[in-house]
């Protein structure tokens, strides 16, 4: 809820010039405080694409959950995108299973640093000895992709979606395959979607 007072003006000014300012200055902070509300408080659509699929949505702006995950194929014969109603029942499921460890992911990926491959040695010094790390954020990467941030931005969003969308059906990709059953599906997507907006460091 936006609330906001004024205060007199120095020196005095007319009862008119006063009043004319006051409902200028009113306005636009009126304005601004509901812009802020329906950015801050509203919805916005998710759109991610890949060459065999693509993901439409709509995200709460206040807690990042998705909701309404609609999965289109491509149809390569006609190149038109038909409706994949078992992908998107099958996102939908996944994502449902994952918002409730939405806070786990968050705490665990912030603990990564010391040793998120659990091979008893910390991530600094796997760095050291050659581990990737391209964002030099002092986690490795692999860790990074495996909770779901691709691109190593900091978070999951429509860039990693986009990315496991481009890698959609492969097997053993390189990227996407969150459940690691050895290929990206409708799976892995609701896993993305259900951690979306979810900081990983």
């Amino acid at each position: 809820m936006c609330s906001f007072h004024f205060v007199a003006a120095w020196p005095p000014e007319t009862s008119m010039q006063l009043l004319t300012k006051n409902a200028l200055v009113a306005s636009t902070l009126l304005a601004s405080c509901l812009l802020a509300e329906s950015t801050i408080g509203g919805t916005a659509p998710l759109a991610a694409s890949g060459p065999k699929r693509r993901v439409t949505a709509t995200i709460d702006t206040s807690s990042l959950l998705v909701s309404e995950p609609v999965v289109e194929k491509m149809n390569e014969a006609s190149n038109t995108w038909s409706p994949a109603p078992v992908d998107s029942a099958q996102s939908e499921f996944r994502k449902t299973l994952e918002e409730p460890l939405r806070p786990v992911v968050a705490a665990a990926t912030a603990m990564m640093i010391f040793d998120c491959n659990n091979n008893g040695i910390p991530d600094t010094v796997d760095i050291s000895n050659g581990a990737t790390d391209s964002d030099a954020d002092l986690v490795i990467d692999s860790c990074e992709f495996n909770v779901g941030d691709l691109n190593l931005n900091g978070v999951i969003d429509s860039a990693d979606t986009s990315i496991l969308l481009g890698w959609w059906g492969i097997s053993n990709p390189l990227y996407g395959d969150l459940n690691f059953d050895g290929i990206v599906d409708a799976m892995d997507l609701g896993i993305i979607l259900g951690r979306y907006g979810v900081p990983v460091y």
